[in-house]
């Protein structure tokens, strides 16, 4: 009766034991599976976050060229951090990212000069795509340069410039012509200007298209596409 009562008593220890066990397994599996679960929850916050920075030009309603141009350097720019590779936050920077902008000839036929050649306008395909091959882009550099000009000159005395320049005119008219106002600008700095240096003619021949873009309306060709939940691909077209 005495050894029965100690098996009893043995078995009872080890069942509750193997209880024990049991929960403290489950409960680890539980913390895990949470733990997996807010891993998760991270990743999608930190990569909404992301995306968010991207989407939030993307509007219903279209955004103006000077946006567009924002979101064509911030792409530039994400596309040259992508170059060294690896993740970080969540994101895959080994994931390239591009912007494409179309409906480029209704923009030509409604602001480039009368009698320009293609190779004149502002824009000479439909399209134009920046992407991470696209970092010695001509028309990139050519955006830079608006960009730079802006900043030494201001937007205004550029737009005197731009319409200085005559299309009907050859060029050395033109450099003529544009020198003249950028001595009344600063008569020591571009005492030397030949039309090859900041501003060169090219830019200011293709800037009133330019001032044109920024303030025209640009809205989304389709669907902007993503990969593992990451933006890659922006699609956006001339609208008015």
């Amino acid at each position: 009766m005495e050894n029965a009562s100690k098996a009893l008593t043995i078995a009872g220890g080890i069942l509750i034991g193997l209880l024990v066990i049991g929960a403290l397994v489950l409960m680890f599996n539980q913390i895990g599976d949470y733990e997996k679960a807010q891993s998760k929850n991270d990743k999608n916050s930190q990569l909404a976050e992301f995306n968010n920075d991207y989407e939030r030009y993307l509007d219903d309603k279209g955004i103006n060229g000077t946006d567009v141009i924002s979101l064509i350097n911030k792409v530039m720019d994400y596309n040259k951090r992508a170059l060294k590779g690896g993740v970080a936050n969540s994101v895959n920077y080994d994931i390239k990212m591009s912007i494409t902008v179309s409906g480029l000839t209704e923009f030509n036929k409604k602001y480039a000069y009368d009698k320009m050649s293609d190779s004149d306008s502002l824009f000479t395909n439909d399209s134009f795509t920046f992407d991470k091959s696209s970092t010695n882009n001509s028309l990139k550099k050519l955006l830079d340069d608006f960009s730079k000009t802006e900043g030494d000159l201001g937007i205004e005395e550029m737009k005197k410039l731009a319409y200085a320049y005559d299309s009907n005119a050859n060029i050395n008219e033109n450099k003529s012509n544009i020198k003249e106002k950028l001595l009344e600008i600063n008569s020591s700095k571009y005492a030397g200007w030949t039309g090859t240096t900041s501003p060169t003619l090219n830019a200011i021949k293709k800037y009133r298209q330019y001032s044109e873009f920024k303030s025209s309306t640009f809205v989304q060709a389709q669907d902007t596409e993503y990969q593992d939940g990451q933006i890659k691909n922006i699609y956006l077209k001339f609208s008015k």
